[in-house]
């Protein structure tokens, strides 16, 4: 694996690079962690394809944007791989990384080969059904990390206890992150600013759902859903299937949480592997 820091007008962004071929696979990582996420699979997918995992700007390190919405992170991914030279690709996030990737694909669906999203609840694309007292358990984040300031003032200081408790209720396979798994994140996300840089995404949730319903239409290229069973699960296909009705795959993975590539990676891998059969 090799790491490469690319500078798009102001924002240093880090990406990490691998394997070879014809085939290749853009990795985005979500929230509360860095492309340390596919530590477990990004090998076994470098065997096939070349890979490149994005770092997003603000997200596990210091180099935030002048702003976090989804179609300004989009295009700085955009520039990002314009610079390695890539010109049809395959996209796939997780979590806010899927955020992105969505955004990207109704932006730029020329640059892609397909689609992959994984457990998030995509703006303008999850049901607003879902924003209900009911689920607060699975949605207070977003309403929580979306107020300036205040969750920075709160945390500082508690970051592990913080981080830790979204790994240990998030997941359902409990030795899946481990203690050093959570050093890593929590090292990642320390302090105000990387807490402030992580917290914008949500801040520009509001303005990410109105830019992607902006784009709503039907994407041609093929989309994979993959929701764990213990999280988004089938929801993640529903949510798709406003921006793709012909070619959608969606797989809840059993016995998984939120948290897919490091709980369930050979899973993962082996939607992978099929879904990219389909990909021409």
């Amino acid at each position: 694996m090799t790491e490469r820091i690319i500078t798009i007008g102001q924002v240093p962004v880090t990406c990490y690079e691998g394997g070879q071929g014809d085939n290749t696979l853009v990795l985005l990582h979500g929230w509360p962690q860095t492309s340390y996420v596919w530590r477990k699979v990004f090998q076994p997918l470098a065997e096939q394809h070349r890979v490149i995992a994005i770092d997003l700007p603000g997200m596990g390190n210091d180099n935030a944007a002048d702003s976090a919405d989804t179609a300004a992170i989009a295009a700085i991914v955009k520039c990002v791989c314009d610079e390695l030279g890539l010109d049809k690709f395959n996209i796939a996030g997780h979590d806010i990384g899927a955020w992105v990737a969505a955004a990207f694909a109704l932006a730029y669906e020329e640059r892609l080969r397909s689609l992959i999203v994984m457990d998030a609840g995509i703006p303008g694309l999850i049901p607003d059904e879902i924003f209900t007292p009911a689920n607060a358990g699975k949605i207070w984040q977003f309403y929580f990390h979306a107020i300036k300031e205040l969750p920075e003032q709160l945390l500082e200081g508690k970051e592990r206890e913080y981080l830790s408790w979204y790994f240990e209720n998030k997941s359902a396979v409990k030795d899946a992150i481990t203690a050093a798994d959570i050093d890593h994140y929590v090292q990642a996300y320390k302090g105000k600013r990387r807490l402030t840089g992580g917290f914008a995404y949500y801040q520009a949730f509001p303005e990410s759902v109105i830019q992607n319903k902006a784009r709503l239409r039907n994407l041609s290229i093929p989309v994979l859903a993959i929701g764990g069973e213990k999280a988004q699960g089938l929801n993640m296909g529903k949510a798709m299937s406003r921006i793709c009705t012909e070619n959608l795959t969606a797989i809840s993975i059993p016995d998984c949480g939120h948290y897919i590539p490091e709980e369930r990676p050979e899973e993962m891998l082996r939607a992978f592997d099929e879904f990219f059969i389909k990909v021409k």
